[in-house]
């Protein structure tokens, strides 16, 4: 099986999984921001695909929960062409509704493993690095959300 990557794409960041290569488990990979020379996020995406010998590609769309596609799903599509003129591994869309409310719940659940102690929101201040920190975990995470269902999916089908 190929490794496969996942992107989540916000305005702001870009979630990045990655698969192991025999294409059972999903990984956080790392956030990349959203630059305004859009180049140099082609570039990004390339270099990652690189050092991780991605050889297709999973993109998470926005699908509304009435299963249509509207504003951020479009905006999505539009970036995923644009991409595919800088790439040459396969692109696949996989349904994305609610990966970040996944990811969320996942990355309290990882908290209250290692802390011992039930979640509770507000229960402790971040700093402005803190809480960018956490967004940047949870776009990655709901990357892994992403290919990890693309993954179980493509399993069963097998």
């Amino acid at each position: 099986m190929a490794r496969l990557m996942a992107l989540d794409v916000g305005e702001a960041r870009i979630g990045v999984a990655i698969s192991d290569s025999s294409g059972i488990l999903a990984s956080p990979y790392t956030t990349l921001r959203v630059s305004r020379d859009e180049a140099q996020t082609w570039l990004a995406i390339q270099r990652l695909m690189r050092e991780t010998d991605t050889e297709g590609l999973v993109i998470g769309l926005p699908i509304s929960l009435d299963g249509q596609i509207h504003g951020q799903g479009e905006r999505v599509q539009a970036f995923a062409e644009r991409l595919k003129q800088h790439i040459t591994i396969p692109v696949t869309f996989w349904d994305e509704r609610l990966s970040t409310v996944e990811a969320e719940r996942l990355l309290a659940q990882q908290d209250q493993d290692i802390q011992g102690k039930p979640f509770r929101r507000g229960t402790r201040r971040r700093s402005s690095t803190g809480q960018r920190r956490k967004h940047q975990e949870i776009d990655a995470m709901a990357a892994a959300v992403i290919l990890q269902e693309y993954l179980d999916h493509s399993g069963m089908s097998s």
